[in-house]
């Protein structure tokens, strides 16, 4: 995926000129192109598509928030938020109301990035080559399946195997909004039912409409991938092994060396999409962005030099749980000096406190799909219905360096996925598929330098409302159609 930030955008009928005048001052606007000719060749269509892609590093998108914010409210034992930014520590303590700004940007930028997915869709007639006009098709169903995907466990109760999941969902927006008219339409929330349907068939069709190999973009493997994690969410586990086995087996990716590779180096054997990232274009180095808020060390070793906030700290609880030979762990050594995964921070923010490599540039791309996580999908599809998963986990174990594992249950496959995609966003959204506890972080006893402790706060069902998203208040106030979550 290139980065290109320069896409067109859909003028919406207001204008900065008066009708009347005639001279130098009757300018047009450069900000935004008209409907007649943005989409009016194969190449605009095209850079439009690109768009969709570049939004997707959105710090409100996966740039940040849609991994930074189901990590904190599942962080209590996992991570702590030593930051200033108030409003990432109302979710890390549970405490957000429905004016919190991440309810609000989340939704927006996921909206705006469907609506363009919409209006793309809305324009291939101008696509004159086939094969093109297809994988433009398949790549916008795959960002809007991506986008629903994740408003709905964001924003709604979890989806429920067995039920006929009435639970209100989000509003499905499946129409090019390109006026001021369209764009004020009211929309109820979908229910989940209807929601899970919506990703499903999108990526479906996504499936059938993309290459098989697409480096920097979507393939049909990126589709299957993402379907695999979204029946799994919802407790469909036959069909989770399926599209796993048929992406471990036909996608033609394959483990890298270490998992530090797949963070380090850009589109590795085991990434079935990422997020293209560089020095120039990337979701933040001062107020956003993963590294900003992850990382915390001086790259020379000097105290006076640091590079991020150093503003999400690894609890020494969670680190100690890999094993010794485990490389995904921790050796309490700093950046320049530990052969581990997790790191001690030095420099001049926040030293002493644990901290994870995976985030650990602010131009890195981002690893949204690998391949490990349809190891240990397989895995737990297999534990389920009664077989062995002990292939798959150790593949994944012995790659690290870990112990492996004999006779694995449930619970060893649903710890080696917190080991293994941690600090990824997965952690919230297993806790909830599985009834799990959110529990509170007790501290070290004595305090250590690596684990200072946090106040401690009482345990939760993972799919209690406090681990919900609100509705934006300000979304609730424009549309007289939407309820409220409870607690908000």
């Amino acid at each position: 995926m290139k980065k290109i930030f320069s896409w067109p955008v859909v003028a919406l009928g207001l204008s900065l000129g008066l009708s009347a005048c005639k001279d130098a001052l009757d300018i047009q606007p450069q900000q935004a192109i008209d409907l007649s000719t943005a989409f009016n060749t194969t190449q605009k269509v095209g850079a439009a598509v690109v768009g969709c892609y570049s939004q997707l590093d959105n710090s409100s998108l996966y740039g940040t928030d849609l991994i930074l914010v189901p990590e904190l409210i599942a962080g209590d034992g996992y991570i702590s938020w030593e930051g200033s930014f108030q409003n990432y520590a109302q979710l890390a303590n549970h405490i957000q109301n429905a004016q919190i700004s991440n309810a609000l940007e989340i939704w927006r930028a996921a909206y705006a990035n469907i609506n363009q997915t919409n209006v793309v869709l809305a324009n291939l007639g101008v696509v004159t080559d086939s094969t093109q006009k297809q994988q433009f098709r398949g790549e916008m169903r795959f960002i809007r399946a991506a986008m629903y995907f994740e408003l709905v466990r964001l924003y709604a109760q979890q989806y429920k195997a067995g039920t006929n999941n009435t639970q209100l969902g989000v509003p499905l927006a499946l129409t090019a909004n390109t006026t001021i008219a369209q764009g004020d339409t009211k929309l109820p929330r979908a229910t989940v039912e209807q929601v899970y349907a919506q990703v499903i068939s999108d990526l479906q069709a996504a499936m059938k409409n993309l290459p098989a190999q697409n480096v920097t973009r979507a393939s049909s493997f990126s589709a299957e991938a993402l379907l695999a994690r979204v029946y799994l969410q919802q407790g469909n586990y036959p069909a989770a092994r399926a599209a796993a086995d048929d992406v471990i087996t036909n996608s033609g990716a394959s483990l890298a060396g270490t998992l530090a590779a797949v963070f380090q180096n850009r589109n590795s054997s085991e990434s079935l999409f990422e997020i293209q990232q560089n020095d120039q274009n990337n979701a933040g180095t001062a107020n956003s962005g993963l590294a900003t808020f992850f990382a915390g060390y001086s790259p020379t070793g000097d105290q006076g030099i640091s590079y991020g906030r150093g503003d999400v700290r690894v609890n020494g609880d969670f680190a100690n749980l890999y094993g010794s030979s485990d490389v995904r762990g921790t050796d309490s050594l700093t950046i320049l000096r530990t052969k581990k995964l997790i790191y001690l921070s030095d420099g001049n923010t926040k030293p002493n406190h644990l901290r994870t490599i995976k985030w650990r540039t602010y131009g890195q791309d981002i690893p949204l799909i690998r391949l490990a996580e349809m190891y240990l999908i397989r895995a737990e599809c297999d534990i389920r219905a009664g077989k062995s998963g002990d292939a798959d986990i150790n593949k994944v174990r012995l790659r690290s360096g870990a112990t492996p594992v004999i006779g694995a249950m449930l619970p060893d496959v649903l710890l080696e996925r917190q080991l293994e995609l941690a600090f990824e966003g997965f952690r919230l959204y297993d806790l909830k598929r599985t009834n799990g506890v959110i529990r509170p972080f007790q501290p070290a006893i004595p305090p250590t330098a690596t684990d200072p402790g946090s106040p401690a706060v009482p345990a939760f069902n993972a799919n209690d409302p406090k681990a919900i998203l609100p509705i934006p208040y300000q979304e609730i106030n424009n549309n007289s159609l939407l309820v409220q979550n409870p607690g908000y």
